[in-house]
């Protein structure tokens, strides 16, 4: 049995992985092309504007201890909503999170944070969430007793 390694931190992951636990990298990207984040960043400043990389969002469940990548979530329509419902394109199953709990909009290239008047409230690096806030790479969201990062490279 071969076990998938991550191109980016090498690591062992599960078979059924689509993204590295540890890193949050596509496993299934070419040998190679894993680029640190340092890399795509002069890449994007050495770019002519007419050039420019689209860039993907996504949003990193971590697991509980905080050190893993659980799950990842690409963000690809123009809402989507975070809560316990079945139907959220984000499910969380805890009490502490509510059935609808808070939702991220895409508005043209950016992304922003709204609670849906929770019980409990969301929180965006670690400061409660009040209207609606613009989220930014590497942004760390908690939704009950969950966290997860908005990654949008």
């Amino acid at each position: 049995m071969i076990v998938p390694r991550c191109p980016r931190c090498d690591r062992e992951n599960d078979e059924e992985s689509s993204f590295c636990k540890h890193c949050g990298c596509a496993l299934d990207a070419p040998e190679g092309s894993a680029d640190n984040d340092d890399t795509l960043i002069i890449r994007l400043l050495d770019e002519r504007p007419g050039e420019a990389v689209s860039r993907r969002a996504s949003v990193w469940l971590l697991d509980p201890s905080g050190e893993h990548v659980a799950k990842v979530t690409e963000l690809n329509g123009d809402l989507v909503v975070i809560g316990r419902n079945p139907d959220c394109e984000i499910g969380l199953p805890s009490s502490t999170v509510s059935r609808r709990h808070a939702q991220i909009r895409r508005e043209g290239g950016q992304f922003l944070l709204m609670d849906l008047n929770s019980t409990n409230g969301t929180l965006l690096n670690r400061e409660p969430v009040i209207g609606e806030e613009l989220l930014h790479d590497r942004d760390e969201i908690g939704v009950g007793i969950y966290r997860l990062i908005f990654r949008y490279a």
